[in-house]
């Protein structure tokens, strides 16, 4: 019962549930079932069975694609209070892409087989999900056009201002690597472009990561053309 009760709770932190009646939030606490990963496990693959919906409660999901050759192109991240792979919640097909967990990172899951039958009874609950789908697709446009149409600055700026925001902390905690895996760069050009941001006063070296001490000079750079 205390399990439950807390489940509960967790569900109502969640912001895209907040229209949703406390009578649905109590079916899905109901059926939600509590999953960690560590930092750098796999979460799910493309083509693995699409068992639902992960609640993000704690820490940071990148979604990416990979090809046999080792190339990946970022698609988001998803953090605290984010939903990851909401389509299989709706349909149980596979998944459409991968998910590594970039830090240590709790969860709740809600399986489709579960769900099935409280999205197909209560309108709010599907309404709730629908604009999680169309949030995930704009996002995914902004990726695109992140990728396609903005230099590495820009990237750049925009992966720390966000990566901060997700913190508690407000720190950028990622390792270099891994930021310039997530805007599709080599690890020298952001090495070399964090330096230029460090001249700039736009950021500090932390003990735990990189302080942004700057953010409208970040968000100016995100702007630039």
């Amino acid at each position: 019962m205390a399990a439950l009760e807390e489940t509960r709770r967790l569900l109502d932190r969640i912001a895209f549930l907040a229209l949703t009646p406390a009578s649905a939030k109590d079916s899905l606490a109901g059926i939600a079932r509590p999953v960690r990963y560590a930092a750098g496990e796999v979460v799910f693959r493309r083509g693995d069975p699409g068992e639902g919906m992960l609640i993000v409660l704690d820490g940071l999901v990148r979604v990416h694609l990979s090809t046999a050759a080792g190339r990946e192109l970022s698609l988001g991240l998803v953090g605290g209070g984010e939903p990851i792979g909401e389509v299989a919640l709706v349909d149980g097909g596979p998944r459409s892409a991968d998910a590594t967990a970039l830090t240590p990172v709790s969860a709740l899951l809600l399986r489709h087989a579960d769900a099935v039958a409280l999205i197909a009874a209560d309108a709010a609950l599907a309404s709730a999900l629908l604009r999680t789908l169309a949030a995930r697709l704009r996002r995914a446009t902004d990726q695109v056009e992140a990728v396609g149409l903005r230099g590495l600055p820009q990237r750049l700026a925009a992966t720390l201002l966000q990566l901060s925001a997700m913190d508690p902390s407000g720190l950028v905690r990622l390792p270099q690597g891994q930021i310039a895996a997530l805007i599709a760069a080599t690890r020298p050009k952001v090495n070399l472009a964090l330096h230029e941001f460090r001249a700039r006063g736009l950021i500090e070296p932390a003990r735990a990561g990189l302080r942004l001490i700057d953010r409208d000079g970040l968000r100016a750079v995100v702007e630039e053309r």
